[in-house]
């Protein structure tokens, strides 16, 4: 049994999860146990999404805003400003700047190596702040990444547990590494997004989510948009229906205990404590 520990009202509420039992779910939670036995911790305690009342569209703005004039005063390389609303396509835009500055975790880019830390932290706020606004009026998710955690190639079985069809207080194993899968093109109407961007996952980690929101199912619209979309994405090397384009998400584990329920006790949590086992 795992335990996901979090901040309420300067009290502790825990999330008790445990793992599927098929394959990828039985080695991610090797991955955790492995990486939380060596002493790890969480990396950014405040990724809670839409779960307490922390956060609006304006002071989203205003911290991107704040995010982007500390990397400029740097080094001028973000030539946008957010003005008024947000919009998808403004939060496509963003993200696109995020990856070029940002590049991957275990082999960031150069602008990233040489930042100060106040740099690199805006950076890494940054993004987090995109997402945050692109959760606002979703069901809420809670995002756990652990410091240091290793990263492995997924295996071809691995990439049928890959759909659609995720359920409220599934446990949903963490995109790891650069770029964006190709349902979040499609979903965000992403145009800006650049080929070397569109990349299924193809790593796990330690890392996972809780989600609950209810997953969309079979979409129309999506097949319509790989038709037109068929010629660019087969020519990146990506095929319909090949389960290594890693459509939706990968559900590695459930919540012990009804997910309304739980949602209700948790909400209003500010920060993650920590992940444990027995």
């Amino acid at each position: 049994m795992f335990y996901l520990d979090l901040e309420k009202d300067n009290n502790i509420v825990t999330i008790q999860f445990k793992e599927c039992n098929h394959s990828l779910g039985q080695k991610w939670a090797a991955a955790l146990r492995d990486h939380l036995d060596a002493g790890t911790y969480v990396a950014e305690p405040h990724r809670i999404y839409n779960l307490n009342q922390e956060w609006s569209e304006a002071r989203i703005v205003t911290s991107l805003n704040e995010c982007i004039d500390i990397v400029n005063n740097y080094k001028p390389v973000i030539d946008y400003r957010i003005e008024g609303t947000m919009t998808q396509q403004v939060s496509n835009r963003l993200h696109h700047y995020f990856e070029v500055l940002r590049g991957e975790n275990e082999s960031p880019n150069q602008f990233y190596v040489d930042a100060p830390r106040d740099v690199k932290n805006a950076i890494q706020e940054y993004n987090i702040l995109i997402h945050r606004w692109e959760d606002l009026g979703a069901s809420g998710r809670i995002v756990v990444q652990l410091k240091d955690r290793p990263i492995f190639p997924l295996e071809d079985d691995d990439y049928l547990h890959w759909n659609l069809n995720f359920q409220p207080g599934d446990i949903r194993l963490n995109y790891c590494h650069k770029g964006k899968p190709i349902w979040d093109v499609f979903k965000d109407g992403d145009d800006v997004v650049g080929d070397d961007n569109i990349r299924p996952q193809f790593c796990y980690s330690a890392d996972f989510s809780v989600g609950f929101n209810k997953g969309p199912g079979d979409v129309p619209q999506y097949h319509a948009w790989w038709e037109k979309m068929s010629p660019k994405l087969n020519q990146l090397g990506f095929y319909k229906n090949d389960p290594k384009c890693a459509v939706g998400l990968a559900v590695v584990g459930k919540i012990i205990g009804d997910p309304t329920e739980i949602k209700k006790e948790i909400y209003g949590t500010t920060k993650i404590l920590g992940v444990r086992y027995d």
